[in-house]
């Protein structure tokens, strides 16, 4: 007696349905991965940010000032246009005048530009760039993900709070 041991084809049918359901509910997972990637790209650039207020904050408190000071951090980077100032909290200010104070959409651009590396922070005060920089009063600026503005970014210069909003 010999009986051949295989499958039948109603189970490699079985099988194969089986595996298309699988498959269509586990695809929208993985398709959805760009954009998780692109969030987790601003929240890393906006901890960036952060860190780098609190370190120019530290370093007003070390260097024991107590005052705003008018080119508080030298910037060697011509996109930036002129060295960090910070405020009277010692947090970043601006890179141009001598308000010492964040008051507009260019100290926005100046205060990101200046925090972060100059090359690499795509800022504008339009959609053109991947952020765009927006004064919003109460020396704060906005940061908003142009590729998903739902995703956005708060700092505000008089108690160096960065917040993500999402």
């Amino acid at each position: 007696m010999n009986k051949n041991k295989g499958f039948t084809l109603i189970e490699l049918v079985v099988v194969i349905v089986i595996l298309g359901i699988l498959s269509a509910t586990a695809l929208p997972k993985f398709i959805n991965l760009t954009e998780d990637a692109e969030e987790a790209v601003f929240i890393g650039t906006v901890a960036a940010f952060k860190s780098g207020v609190e370190q120019v904050h530290i370093a007003w408190l070390v260097r024991g000032n107590g005052q705003a000071v008018q080119d508080f951090i030298p910037i060697s980077d011509p996109v930036v246009g002129g060295d960090l100032s910070v405020n009277s909290a010692g947090y970043p200010a601006d890179t141009r005048g001598v308000s010492l104070t964040l008051n507009s959409g260019n100290d926005c651009l100046d205060v990101w530009r200046a925090v972060l590396d100059a090359s690499n922070a795509d800022v504008e005060n339009d959609d053109s760039a991947d952020i765009q920089a927006q004064y919003i009063g109460s020396n704060s600026c906005t940061y908003t993900y142009t590729r998903n503005p739902t995703l956005s970014a708060t700092y505000n210069s008089n108690t160096g709070d960065v917040t993500i909003n999402n």
